[in-house]
């Protein structure tokens, strides 16, 4: 791997882990394209700790906050990590077998979009167009469901954002509480998967070889932050959709070009 395709890497990661469009699927189909022949679950882990950054950077007020005032917060944050830990366990070896099959991404997008589309648009149908009110945040049970929907995002092609926010909508939360919620539960998701695979990370780390880790990482920080101001954004404008439709027209695009 060279400077430029640890660079480029480190956008996509930034980019497609906000954006609701998968950023491991996006890493297995750029490596692919790009013949890279790194240990990309490592490779790739590495620069979640990129995005690990910009989240706690964009969503600083609302971790101190969830500490001193919104302690219920807190406790469903929890509630929403041990499913997620759990499936993901289960699923570590089917996940890492998968990133060697971009055929496989591409279907896992499919579901991805059709996902985003349904229930993005079960939201405006039921509470928006309706004008109900949802909620500012799910209850226990729904930060459960929330949690193995995050569990099962292990899989390349499926979006961690897109399926913690999409099932929160369907659970009545607010858009905007959906999305920080979504994020909030990124983060002990990112940090234990980072730390599960730390061994893999550091090995290999000296020379060159450094180098394409920390601006791999530098460039996941800057373009995740700029993602997840624009993302907040289209929530708030109801553009999740749009997310939807790209998903299923990427992994449409996948599997007819049999891209391996």
């Amino acid at each position: 791997m060279t400077i430029p395709e640890a660079l480029l890497s480190g956008l996509v990661q930034g980019l497609t882990e906000f954006f609701p469009i998968s950023s491991s699927g996006h890493l297995v189909l750029l490596h692919s394209v790009f013949r890279i022949k790194e240990p990309q679950v490592a490779f790739d882990v590495f620069l979640h700790l990129g995005t690990l950054a910009a989240i706690i950077v964009y969503f600083r007020k609302d971790i101190i906050d969830m500490f001193l005032r919104e302690r219920s917060l807190f406790v469903k944050i929890v509630a929403a990590s041990i499913p997620t830990f759990l499936i993901a366990f289960l699923l570590k070896g089917v996940a890492e077998a998968a990133f060697g099959s971009p055929r496989l991404v591409g279907y896992m997008l499919i579901i991805t979009g059709l996902w985003l589309g349904i229930c993005s648009l079960f939201y405006q149908a039921v509470y928006s167009m309706s004008r109900r009110d949802g909620s500012d945040s799910p209850g226990i049970f729904g930060s459960i469901v929330i949690g193995i929907a995050q569990g099962i995002s292990v899989m390349p092609g499926i979006s961690r954002s897109g399926a913690t926010i999409s099932t929160a909508l369907l659970a009545g939360v607010k858009e905007g509480s959906a999305f920080r919620f979504s994020f909030l539960a990124g983060i002990p998701a990112i940090l234990g998967a980072c730390v599960f695979k730390a061994a893999k990370i550091t090995s290999g780390l000296d020379g060159d070889g450094a180098a394409y880790y920390i601006w791999g990482c530098l460039a996941a920080v800057v373009s995740g932050l700029a993602a997840v101001w624009i993302l907040d954004r289209m929530i708030r404008k109801r553009l999740f959709f749009v997310f939807g439709i790209y998903c299923v027209a990427a992994g449409a695009a996948v599997v007819l070009l049999n891209i391996r």
